[in-house]
């Protein structure tokens, strides 16, 4: 969305007024809220998949003032891009962080490589951190509305839990999502909701409603595992219909479950079945533009999860979007 004289990309509402420093941001609109689960109302507010996108011109210089109002053991880490190049690593807390932005002294040499590259070296991307809610405090300086075709052509919407939002990644570019969509040379929208990915019918028809993306991967069953088998399917029948009836020439992916600690137990702890029923769901359809995914041959190294055997670490997500980029590639081939 348009803020001022920059793009807030990956938002959909702005906060304000509403007792908090600065002003607040929100993946999704801020009328489908009261509608959808309260947990993910709340992780709408954080910033994964968030930037804030301006081109800055020879000569100049912007300023951003950014406060991170709550905490987490990942860490806040904000980087700044310019283009698909990285500049600072900045780390966020609690007191307001200024973060001034000059053009690198090597742009020239950045454009050159732009045929390769994804993004114009001239657009600067401040990328939020995906486990926090950033608050801006303040945007001075130089900075305009992108140019058309100084980003991908094509961008990848991410549905699906706390693995989507990057629950454990350490920096806004280290989830799956964006290891995928940066593989595949597109732009990337992420509905990841931390603990809180339950199909809610009001995001499906937010995501029916949107033309703003080209293909999805939709992440379902790891924060329901104590629903059972009907209720899910039940849930995954209306969240996948809903979308692919408003875009049925679009390639929908359909994730299950990803390696986790069920996998390796004696005894499967919920979730039975669930698997079989996205596959199912996915037949179902009839489309051939509508494709199961089984999670584990995503995530194929146990070894890449975190110590709660569900959460992959920085390891498991560079896996999971090479795996996962390679098999959109080799489906849409």
């Amino acid at each position: 969305m348009k803020y001022g004289t920059i793009e807030l990309h990956n938002v959909c509402g702005i906060l304000d007024g509403d007792g908090k420093p600065g002003v607040g941001m929100s993946r999704l609109p801020l009328a489908i809220l009261p509608e959808i689960n309260k947990g993910a109302a709340g992780m709408a507010r954080m910033g994964t998949g968030c930037e804030i996108r301006g081109i800055l011109p020879p000569g100049g210089e912007a300023k951003v003032v950014l406060q991170v109002i709550d905490s987490n053991t990942t860490p806040p880490v904000i980087t700044v891009y310019h283009g698909d190049f990285c500049s600072q690593s900045v780390m966020a807390g609690k007191e307001p962080v200024e973060i001034v932005i000059k053009p690198p002294d090597r742009l020239a040499m950045m454009q050159k490589t732009r045929r390769a590259a994804l993004f114009d070296p001239r657009l600067v991307r401040v990328r939020l951190p995906p486990i926090h809610t950033a608050r801006i405090l303040s945007i001075t300086g130089d900075l305009a509305y992108p140019d058309a075709g100084s980003t991908p052509s094509k961008t990848l919407l991410c549905y699906g839990s706390s693995i989507t939002h990057g629950a454990c990644a350490i920096a806004p570019e280290g989830t799956y999502a964006a290891h995928c969509a940066r593989r595949l040379g597109c732009d990337l929208v992420n509905l990841g909701f931390g603990g809180a990915a339950q199909m809610d019918r009001a995001i499906a028809e937010h995501i029916a409603a949107r033309q703003d993306w080209d293909l999805a991967t939709f992440e379902m069953g790891i924060n329901v595992r104590t629903w059972t088998i009907e209720q899910f399917r039940a849930a995954v029948e209306t969240f996948v219909g809903t979308v692919v009836a408003a875009h049925p020439q679009k390639p929908i992916f359909c994730i299950d479950l990803f390696t986790y600690f069920n996998d390796v137990a004696d005894t499967p702890v919920g979730a039975v079945g669930f698997r079989d029923a996205v596959r199912d769901i996915v037949a179902a359809t009839g489309s051939s533009h509508v494709h199961h995914v089984d999670g584990r041959t995503l995530l194929t190294d146990p070894t890449g999860l975190r110590t709660d055997m569900v959460h992959p670490s920085d390891t498991g997500m560079q896996e999971i979007g090479t795996n996962l980029a390679a098999f959109i590639t080799r489906t849409l081939n």
